[in-house]
Parts: C-alpha cells; structure tokens; sequence
C-alpha cells in the first residue's frame, strides 16, 4: 500500500529533524574538541561529553542513511529518535557539570519538534521525559556533590519543566492549526477540481462549439463539439494561432472586434462540415478588445430544425383548410366521374375524358395525402443503435422472400459504429431513397439495383449513409430544387418525397445531401455524433 498524502509530509519533516541532529552532532564534538584543555562544554566530566557526542554523531548519521526510504510508520520511528536525544542532551548536560543555559535551549527544540511529529498523548509524553530528565539530573547532581538542593535551583528546574509543557502545548495547537488549515486547502483543492472536471464535461458534452481566444489571437480553451463543428481530424491545440485553426473564424473575429453591431455571415469551414453561425462575447467585459473572447459556434441546421416547427405548425393549419375545403369538392368530382363512367350513353372519346378526370382526381388526392402527412408528423423519439446490424436488418425486410427483381448491394460499416437516430423515421427515409434510385436505376439501365454504403466521413468522423444508382443521375440545373417542396421531375410524382425526407433528418439533427457522382445518383444521410445531446 502506497504511502498517503499525511505520511509523506509527516516523514519529510522527519527527515529534516535528522538533519538538524546531524548539524547538532557536529557542531557539539566541534565545539568539545575547539578547547582540549579548557573545554567550553563537559567541563564536569570530559570523557563521558566526548564519548556522549560520539555516540551521537554515529547514531545521528545512522539514522539519517536509513531514514532516506520512506515507510508508513513515522511515529514509532520518531519516538526513537526523541528519546535517543533526550538522552544524549541529559548525559552532556550531567556531563558538563548540571543546568546551563545553552543545553537547556536544546531540550526546547527537541520537545517543540517532538509535538510537531507526534500528536496528542505521545507529544506530552516527550514533554514528560524531558521534565523527568531535569528533575533527575539535578536531583543526581546534588546527591553526587553531597551538596542540599538549593530553592534556586529547584525553582530554575521547575520553571524549565513548566517551560517544557509549555512549548508542548502551543507546538500541538500550532500543528492542529495548521492541518486543519491543510485539510482544509485540500478539500477546497478537490472541491475546485470536482468543479473544473464538472465544467469541462458540461462544454465538452455541450452541442455548441466554445473556443477561447486570448487577445494575442491564440487558443486558450475549446471543447469537442467545436472540432466536430469546424470539421477538424485532431482536437485544437492549446496556445494555436486561431488564422492557423480557420482563416474564416479569424476574419469573423477581425470583423466582430471592428465592428461588434454586424452580425456574422453564416460559413462551412470544410465542405464536410456543417454551416455554421459564430457569435462572441468578451470573457470580461471590461476589459474590452484587449481581453480574452470567446466564440460560440453554432450549427444552423438546428436553427433551421426550429424554423421546420414554426413552418410545419403553419401547414398543419393551412392541410386542415385544404382538407375541408378541396376534399370534399373533389370527392364529389371524382364521385360524378364513376357514375358518369357507368352511363351506357358515355362511349369513345367521352370515356377516355373521364379517365383522364379520375387520374387527376387521384393525383390530387394523393397530395393531399402528402401534405396532410407532413402536418400528423410525429415527433422524433431518438435512440443510439449499432448501424450495421440496423442495416442488413433493413435490406432483409426491404427486399422480403417475394422480391426476386430489386438488388440491393450492402456495403456495411464497421463493426460497433453506433448513430442517434429514430429507428422508425429512418427506415421511411431510407425507404423512400431506395424507392427512388430502385425506380431511376430501372429506367435506365432495365437493372434494379441500388448500393448501400456506410461508415465515417473523414476527417470529422461523422457516421453516413449513402444511397447511390445507376440511373441518369440529377442534371445540374435541378439539384438546388432537389428538396423544394412539390418540385418533381415526374409527371405521377407529387414533389414531397425528397422534401418529407430531409425535414425527417433534421428532425433528428442530421443532414439529407445530394452528393454529385460521375455516372448515377448519390443521397447522403450524415448522422450527428451519437454522444451530442438532443
């Protein structure tokens, strides 16, 4: 088990209490062996001094080789070295002929560094021995003097004790206070890195891209959906040059800075990429052009998610119209033509003039259909689901035991390749994008074929589906028309297929492309990030 953050500090102020022992050690055999014949220190018993600091010395370089390796018991080992030096300090303090001033400072510091180490019980009983030490050395001294002991020098034996205590308590309730304040440090510490970690999950997770410019123009921050938005392979590197990032955003942050009241032209910054719409704001206020900015990214496929609502809520009450007031004229129409058609008296041209009122009262019909489809839309229910296992599911169902003349080559993604997307909505799209290259495949080439393909776009990573024929293709002219509403090539068709279509994907905040190819037709769904919130 790994030593903890308590143990470590602990050991390390051990380790330094070995290192004043050593500097001690040196400094009193010094001092002893400076004056030989009139020692400043064990002028009472000079060879017990010497052999004391002797001893000292070794034991204090001993201690300190072995207390290079950190280990988890501190306190016992501390205590050792506290009462080898209490010891020490009463042998030379008998040695050099009973209390003085300057050995009597030593006792302090070892107590006071003996209740930083230990706590509690264990400090004052450090205190304790030292108390004891004096009180027995001066009993001693004068016993072996066979001299009274004087009031004085049982009044400075006493205050020393006291002294002792003293220094024992406030080095506690100065250690207490400390680590409280400590602990408290690092619970505020941990506090702010649970905070940090949250902030940085909740902009990483967010779908607007943030990116924060210093004002020298360099990246200081940017969270994930700002990569997958400005179409970039790599995350942003911190302290990047934003022209180095996107020429475009830094034109768009030049124009902001010049003149904040213009609003940002909306721009893709690959051609993979969505179309994006930036807006800014100064990280304070205060400080004006010259602080920190940040730069909101927003994708403008959800603006126009928002504006489908508005659009499909006015067609809903626009169907409601059409369906009381053009339904019911046109059923009677189209009730009036079949009884015509049954008149013996209707014969030649006269039938074939109904015919043609009956076809277009089914073709009108059938728009009304569509339209009222678009209006009783449900709400998209997204869920997350492996996208090849959809798929083969979806080309089994589609082309049944009984489909032996349609061909629907799959070429899958790869495995574990996950997208957002509502299961049932998809499959209308899909199926009305299989209907259509089915359909323009057999026109032209009297084959039946469509291939499927799915995987990542690079560089973004975006999952993708496309739908590519054989058939002639969509001419240049057409394609900006391609998902207008009631725009057809067909003269059955009603216009609304490719329209429900793409409506259906942004619901579901991904994209519905027509791709150009050399020969036949492609249709792409990009798909959103699967983690991106809805």
């Amino acid at each position: 088990m790994g030593l903890t953050a308590k143990d470590r500090e602990d050991w390390r102020l051990l380790r330094i209490y070995a290192w004043y022992r050593l500097v001690l050690s040196v400094l009193l055999l010094g001092l002893f062996a400076l004056t030989p014949l009139l020692p400043m220190l064990g002028i009472g018993n000079p060879p017990l001094f010497f052999a004391t600091a002797l001893g000292y010395l070794v034991t204090t370089v001993s201690a300190s080789l072995f207390l290079r390796t950190p280990r988890r018991q501190v306190a016992p080992f501390s205590l050792v070295l506290l009462f080898v030096d209490l010891l020490v300090l009463t042998l030379m303090t008998h040695a050099s002929g009973g209390l003085n001033t300057q050995l009597s400072m030593l006792f302090l510091v070892t107590i006071a560094a003996g209740n930083i180490l230990l706590s509690g019980r264990l400090g004052a009983l450090v205190a304790a021995v030292a108390a004891l030490s004096i009180l027995y050395e001066q009993f001693y001294f004068s016993i072996s003097n066979d001299e009274p002991i004087s009031a004085l020098a049982l009044l400075q034996s006493s205050i020393l004790g006291i002294s002792f205590f003293a220094v024992a308590m406030f080095s506690q309730l100065i250690v207490q206070r400390m680590r409280l304040g400590e602990e408290l440090a690092e619970r505020r510490a941990q506090d702010i890195a649970d905070l940090q970690r949250l902030n940085e999950q909740i902009i990483r997770r967010l779908r607007t891209g943030i990116i924060a410019i210093s004002a020298e123009r360099q990246v200081l921050l940017s969270n994930h959906a700002s990569q997958l938005l400005l179409g970039l392979q790599t995350p942003i590197p911190v302290f990047s040059e934003l022209a180095n990032v996107s020429l475009l955003l830094d034109g768009a942050l030049y124009a902001w800075q010049t003149n904040p009241g213009m609003r940002s032209i909306p721009f893709k910054n690959t051609p993979e990429s969505p179309e994006l719409t930036v807006s800014f704001a100064h990280l304070s206020p205060a400080t004006g052009n010259s602080g920190t900015v940040l730069l909101f990214l927003e994708d403008n496929s959800l603006l126009a998610q928002q504006a489908q609502k508005i659009k499909l809520g006015s067609l809903g009450r626009l169907t409601a119209s059409i369906a009381h007031e053009v339904r019911n004229p046109l059923g009677a129409i189209s009730h009036a033509t079949q009884l015509l058609a049954e008149s013996p008296v209707i014969t030649g041209p006269d039938r074939r003039l109904l015919e043609i009122i009956e076809q277009h009262c089914r073709r009108v019909n059938s728009i009304i259909e569509n339209v009222l489809s678009v209006s009783r839309r449900q709400t998209s229910s997204p869920q997350t689901f492996e996208l090849e296992e959809w798929l083969t599911q979806f080309r089994d169902d589609y082309l049944g035991p009984l489909n032996n003349q349609d061909e629907i080559e799959l070429q899958p993604p790869e495995p574990g390749l996950l997208v957002r997307f509502d299961p049932e909505q998809l499959h209308q799209v899909l199926s009305n994008l299989v209907m259509n290259g089915l359909r323009y495949s057999r026109k032209e080439r009297s084959r039946s074929w469509i291939r499927l393909e799915a995987g990542r776009i690079d560089p973004i990573g975006l999952p993708y589906i496309d739908v590519i024929d054989c058939g002639p293709g969509v001419p240049e002219g057409e394609r900006g028309h391609l998902f207008e509403p009631f725009f057809t090539t067909e003269s059955e068709g009603t216009g609304l297929g490719l329209y429900l279509s793409r409506e259906i994907c942004e619901a579901n905040q991904a994209r519905l492309d027509y791709i150009p190819k050399e020969k036949g037709a492609c249709f792409r769904i990009t798909f959103a990030h699967p983690d991106r919130l809805t």
